[in-house]
């Protein structure tokens, strides 16, 4: 299923004059098609024009009048990149508490060979001696 998000601006109001075409009506035109391929550089699609009232506060005492404005909508489709994170069992091992007394893990098992015997012992960490 596709979504879109959408995005409005205000149509031009005024024609701009443009070299090589004649009449108000051809310059408006060509003014409204550069607005419309300026919002498709950007990688959205024309979707449709609406007019639609607004209220305006016009004057020193603040009467409202009704305006209408003229609105170009366009629309691209909304590419969603989050993926669930995969699940890792390191991840899911529970945080060491700080206020518990913690002990080293110990791996190494050092072999002494005493007298011909060869005894499995811990080293531990002790006073450096010379």
């Amino acid at each position: 299923m596709s979504t879109f998000e959408y995005k409005t601006i205000c149509a031009p109001r005024k024609a701009l004059k443009i070299k090589g075409v004649k009449g108000t009506d051809n310059r408006y035109a060509q003014t409204l098609t550069d607005a419309i391929n300026a919002q498709a550089a950007d990688g959205w699609e024309y979707f449709r024009a609406e007019s639609l009232p607004v209220d305006e506060k016009t004057g020193m005492m603040g009467k409202t009048e009704e305006k209408y404005l003229s609105l170009l909508i366009f629309r691209r489709e909304n590419i969603e990149t989050y993926e669930e994170p995969a699940f890792s069992p390191a991840a899911a091992e529970e945080a060491a508490d700080p206020m518990m007394l913690q002990t080293p893990e110990v791996e190494d098992v050092a072999e002494i060979e005493i007298d011909g015997e060869i005894s499995d012992e811990i080293s531990t960490l002790g006073p450096a001696t010379r």
